[in-house]
């Protein structure tokens, strides 16, 4: 039965046209199936299309006597002018620098090469006590240097001695060190706090970009290329692959990686909330605000970001208590934590239209395993660290690469 145009029908569709507005909110689960949010902010409907008759779960389409309600009108309004289920909602569209990003990409390698080298000039050398038997080993920085690059490439370490070549052909290297330079460095867990101090440097040249941006906190986890073998020798259980888990804070303005930990696969994801984001505001970012995932909920992480003048956006949870229950128990609650629930409740679009910027987490991890491969090849834990700390430095160099064209930055490693 169609609807009879009327004073009411015309508020129905006026709330169908707010809630389409925000179009990345109805989800299309299948072609003949949406799930659309409640204008109230609570919960969701699905909307069903079969042949040509739609049907709702809300109780309104109930009481209508097969009259579309609000959300099947909304979900027309998306897939207008076609009716049909065949017809997709418009995706937004987000623009690119076609001409920087190309001049980014031919260049990179050349470039990148150099930006390492200025960046591994802030290293020094371990102290060498006098007198010490053998020859003067290779620069803590050369060192480091080839390993980036091994990592950078993706060759083996022998292959990668043609990439040494190259460099030193350049005069980026001293002379051409062993093949087994990449394998000794990681290996040593010394440097692994020097590594995590270039990864903070690497990213530096972008703060003035980044400042009055929004940063986002997320995990991913990294492929070993390690077997738990004797497990299935001794009791038969099936070989698994072991993983890594990498905490990352990231610009959402560059997609630059601020700060970064490297934990064991079942480490937690809330407790490098307050590490990872002090630690880029020591390190000169300026952010206005921080988006995180329901992984990151703590009434700890909201007073954090409150204390530190930031507008934090932390999904909340079913089971979350309200504001009006807090106070009736008697419950302290952070005042970050109270606007931003309130907002979570009154203004879910608005809300949401401000976490969308966590997205950008997935496209930096999807670019990484892309450009760098999801396995790391080293065996112990101290390399696999290590290796893991070098990709992330080799994708920073990369994004200050495409800044260089995109924004016409001068880099410096201070």
């Amino acid at each position: 039965m169609r609807a009879i145009p009327g004073p009411e029908y015309d508020v129905r569709l006026a709330k169908a046209r707010e809630i389409a507005s925000d179009h990345e909110e109805i989800e299309r689960l299948s072609t003949e199936l949406w799930s659309v949010p409640s204008q109230a902010g609570f919960g969701r409907y699905q909307v069903y299309f079969s042949g040509d008759k739609w049907s709702c779960g809300c109780k309104d389409f109930g009481g209508r006597f097969g009259q579309p309600c609000k959300h099947i009108l909304s979900v027309q309004q998306l897939i207008a002018p076609t009716p049909g289920p065949s017809a997709h909602p418009k995706r937004k569209q987000y623009r690119q620098n076609s001409a920087a990003f190309d001049a980014g990409q031919v260049r990179e390698m050349r470039l990148v090469d150099s930006l390492l080298r200025d960046l591994v000039r802030t290293v020094y050398d371990f102290p060498r006590i006098e007198g010490t038997p053998g020859r003067v080993p290779t620069p803590l920085g050369e060192e480091i240097y080839c390993t980036v690059l091994k990592v950078y490439s993706g060759l083996a370490g022998r292959r990668a001695c043609g990439v040494y070549a190259n460099v030193a052909d350049r005069g980026l290297l001293s002379k051409v060190p062993s093949y087994m330079v990449a394998s000794r460095l990681l290996n040593r867990a010394e440097v692994t706090p020097i590594l995590y101090r270039l990864l903070s440097l690497s990213a530096r040249p972008l703060a003035g970009l980044e400042d009055g941006g929004v940063v986002a906190p997320d995990s991913t986890g990294v492929q070993t290329t390690s077997f738990g073998a004797w497990r299935e020798a001794k009791h038969g259980e099936k070989r698994a692959k072991k993983w890594l888990k990498l905490h990352a804070l990231i610009g959402t303005k560059t997609h630059v990686i601020l700060r970064a930990v490297v934990g064991d696969e079942y480490s937690g994801d809330s407790v490098q909330f307050g590490p990872l984001l002090e630690g880029a505001i020591s390190d000169g970012f300026r952010p206005s605000g921080i988006v995180a995932d329901k992984g990151y909920l703590s009434k700890e992480n909201y007073a954090l970001a409150g204390s530190l003048g930031l507008d934090a956006q932390i999904p909340f949870k079913a089971n979350t208590l309200s504001n009006e229950v807090n106070r009736i128990r008697g419950i302290k609650t952070p005042e970050s934590w109270e606007k931003a629930y309130h907002l979570f409740q009154a203004n879910r679009p608005e809300f949401n239209r401000r976490y969308h910027a966590r997205s950008n987490v997935e496209s930096v991890f999807s670019a990484l395993k892309r450009k760098f491969g999801e396995n790391i090849r080293s065996k112990n834990r101290v390399a696999q660290e290590n290796e893991v700390i070098c990709k992330l430095i080799a994708y920073n160099l990369t994004v200050v690469v495409h800044e260089m064209f995109e924004n016409g930055i001068a880099p410096q490693f201070g």
